[in-house]
């Protein structure tokens, strides 16, 4: 038995470094499956990460549009009240301006009465007059506030060419990731990180500040939940309607008072067609309970 218990050691041996060879080649197989299988899905993340920021950036541009379409609309409500005004001013001015000129008294009215209507008539041009003025300057200064707010408050998030070129991912990106990513387990790495399927890519902790932390399990994606344009924000107290809201006190005592303006006016107006119809009844027609009626 001496002689051949040599070749047995050595079948032993080579059984034993087989195994060995058979496992490092599985495990080896298995690592390259891991490795084949995790940079599929890096480079699926990087595209649909890709697609994500242009949509973002889409969304982005159109609530900034929103926005700017409510600074003119908000802008605008004045200068059409002003425009109004005006229309309606330029009316009154014109009749005053004809009861100047065509609304003589007869000889023969009392003193008085000329008094009273000379006076409430060109108070109500002179009112008038100032409600014009006021109503002009107003949608001046809105006109002007629109534009500085649309050219230099609400603009549109453009991006820049460096964050056009940070949505671009080099597959060589895949290199710098961490061995434990290269290799990573699924659903075992999933479970033991105590999240489930579909619930995100979020790999930081849920209680971050808002930017911070990793939203992909590369580790290479910020959260975005700190973007002012896909906040959920009232909109009484969204930025853009505070700045029009700030603005305003430029033109609304100029609004306040042109209306104030036009009211004294309109009354003034009204009180001299009055005048003149108790003098022109008095004196022209003589019927005084007609006068008294008016």
């Amino acid at each position: 038995f001496g002689p051949s218990c040599p070749p047995l050691a050595s079948g032993r041996g080579g059984g034993a470094l087989a195994a060995m060879m058979e496992a490092l080649g599985s495990v080896a197989i298995g690592a390259g499956s891991l490795f084949g299988y995790n940079r599929k899905n890096f480079m699926y993340d990087r595209k649909m990460r890709q697609e994500q920021e242009f949509q973002i950036n889409e969304m982005r541009l159109r609530a900034a549009d929103l926005w700017r379409e409510d600074v003119r609309d908000m802008t605008e409500l004045t200068e059409k009240k002003m425009d109004s005004y005006m229309v309606v001013n330029a009316l009154q001015l014109g009749f005053a301006v004809t009861m100047f000129v065509e609304g003589r008294l007869e000889t023969g009215t009392p003193q008085w009465l000329l008094w009273l209507y000379m006076c409430t008539l060109s108070g109500a041009f002179m009112f008038l007059l100032l409600s014009v003025w006021l109503s002009m300057h107003a949608s001046v200064v809105t006109q002007c506030s629109s534009v500085r707010l649309l050219t230099q408050l609400v603009r549109p998030p453009v991006p820049s060419w460096e964050q056009i070129e940070a949505m671009r991912t080099y597959a060589s990106s895949f290199e710098a990731v961490t061995t434990a990513q290269m290799l990573r387990i699924p659903m075992v790495q999933t479970w033991h990180e105590g999240r489930e399927a579909g619930a995100g890519g979020l790999s930081g902790k849920w209680d971050a500040e808002p930017g911070t932390g990793a939203a992909d399990p590369w580790g290479l994606e910020r959260r975005g939940d700190d973007l002012y344009e896909l906040a959920m924000t009232a909109p009484t107290g969204a930025r853009h309607v505070r700045l029009v809201q700030e603005a305003s006190r430029h033109w609304k005592a100029y609004d306040a008072f042109s209306r104030v303006t036009m009211t004294l006016g309109s009354i003034c107006l009204c009180q001299a067609l009055g005048y003149f119809c108790l003098g022109y009844l008095v004196i022209n027609d003589a019927a005084p309970f007609a006068a008294w009626m008016v």
